[in-house]
């Protein structure tokens, strides 16, 4: 285990090893707001909720990563946690990297600029690339790994950067370039090669491709209606929009053209890997490889976040239990998390 820098309002970044098992599911306490990526057979997920002790709150995300194979999901890891009592903590935004276990992380707050984290050193160690406690710091919203640069989209009193660096500590050949606009949580996201993101209350994304000069061939494509969220893959873009209803929509990012491949009157939560998309809506988990989306797999609670490889679909759920009777009684809050079924 090792103890990370800290941070606003005395945020760390923590690491250690977890214990290895096989099961078909696994189990989070409680119900955090999740983010969750895969690559590769590597599920990767932040978790975002309020921990109490007897006399304060903090807040914290905690990481975690497995090991998909089949229909198993193989836990264990590199759990890392960032916690803050300097206010509230989005869920973080992270992508899986391609490499087993690997992930970028960025885990900011609503009153402070919280870290970048990419993970992993040879030695099980995080490295915090970025992080900057004061108010007026750009807060990080969209992370990814980009050949070997670790970039993400952040938003400060001066506008909105590109911010790029090393996957080490104390990176020197870190850059910082202004991009246009105002995004915000959920609105931007990095990929090989590609960034995107959209204003806050805005109707539209921007796409180019980045480097450590900024964001080169930026792109303004329409989606019809408020932009909520995107998650970005070589190729292209998927939104949340919300327009009489809400719908998901794909931009393909060499000719821009704009497919809506899922309506619907629930804000679904989506996920992006290979060729596919995958949606949650209710207790419907749908996919697509570019066509409408169609149904693979029903829920058995309320889905806290979805994620695929392109093959597999995985479905975080919200499960509720109750023990005891009449006054002892207890309802016990968890997400559950499972294979629900194969992009089709």
């Amino acid at each position: 285990m090792r103890q990370g820098i800290g941070l606003a309002g005395a945020v760390t970044a923590l690491l250690a090893v977890a214990t290895t098992g096989t099961a078909s599911a696994a189990s989070l306490g409680g119900w955090g707001t999740i983010r969750a990526d895969m690559s590769d057979g590597t599920l990767v997920w932040s978790d975002a909720q309020p921990a109490k002790t007897r006399t304060f709150t903090y807040w914290r995300t905690d990481v975690g990563t497995a090991r998909v194979s089949g229909t198993h999901i193989v836990s264990g890891g590199k759990p890392v946690v960032v916690r803050t009592s300097a206010g509230p903590l989005a869920a973080g935004e992270i992508r899986a990297t391609g490499t087993p276990g690997d992930f970028t992380l960025a885990a900011t707050g609503a009153a402070f600029a919280g870290p970048v984290i990419w993970c992993c050193t040879p030695e099980h160690v995080e490295v915090v690339v970025s992080s900057d406690g004061d108010g007026a710091a750009p807060r990080p919203y969209g992370v990814g790994l980009d050949g070997a640069r670790v970039r993400w989209i952040a938003t400060g009193p001066a506008g909105a950067v590109l911010g790029s660096a090393d996957p080490v500590e104390n990176a020197e050949r870190a850059t910082s370039a202004p991009i246009p606009g105002n995004p915000g949580p959920g609105l931007a996201s990095i990929s090989q090669g590609i960034a995107t993101w959209a204003d806050l209350g805005g109707t539209a994304i921007r796409i180019g491709v980045p480097s450590d000069a900024g964001v080169s061939g930026i792109r303004e494509v329409a989606q019809g209606g408020q932009v909520v969220q995107v998650r970005a893959l070589p190729g292209f873009v998927v939104a949340v929009v919300r327009a009489a209803g809400w719908r998901v929509t794909r931009t393909d990012t060499a000719t821009g053209d704009v497919r809506v491949v899922w309506r619907g009157s629930v804000r679904p939560q989506v996920g992006v890997g290979g060729q596919a998309i995958v949606i949650g809506a209710g207790r419907t988990i749908l996919a697509s490889r570019g066509g409408t989306a169609r149904t693979v797999a029903s829920a058995h609670g309320p889905i806290a976040a979805v994620a695929t490889d392109g093959t597999r679909v995985v479905v975080f759920e919200r499960v509720s239990r109750t023990t005891g009777t009449g006054s002892h009684v207890t309802t016990k809050r968890t997400t559950a998390v499972r294979i629900a079924g194969t992009v089709r």
